[in-house]
């Protein structure tokens, strides 16, 4: 929820700012900052009770495409720079970074409140009496 506050706060300020332009840069870098972050969790929750390479595999192989995705759309983007002229640069880096700090503020705070054993089960046998 951090990130969609974060987002919803830009779209609004660049809106304000510099009108439709910065409005739309704004919506679009935010979302897909949102689509980043939103695809990693869903494969760590996927792969979550997985062996612990088999975590690690997942997570990476992810973290590799999700940025090879940006990379291929920063390559049209750049290839194609008088289509998106229209694009408010400002807009897109202060949103993406303002997501980010967002969508990690909540996750810190979120994950700090969580209540989880930090000891084992004691394990029970079959041949106590009693």
């Amino acid at each position: 929820m951090g990130g969609h506050a974060a987002l919803a706060s830009c779209v609004v300020a660049f809106g304000i700012a510099a009108g439709v332009p910065g409005a739309v840069s704004s919506a679009l870098a935010g979302i897909l900052t949102i689509a980043f972050f939103t695809i990693g969790q869903a494969v760590q929750v996927l792969v979550a009770d997985a062996d612990p390479r088999t975590v690690l595999f997942a997570s990476l192989v992810s973290y590799i495409a999700r940025v090879g995705g940006l990379g291929a759309l920063l390559a049209v983007a750049l290839a194609n720079a008088d289509r998106f002229a229209a694009m408010d640069p400002t807009a897109v880096a202060v949103t993406t970074i303002a997501v980010v700090l967002g969508w990690l503020a909540a996750e810190i705070w979120v994950f700090s409140r969580l209540r989880l054993p930090v000891f084992d089960e004691t394990e029970r046998t079959s041949d106590t009496t009693g």
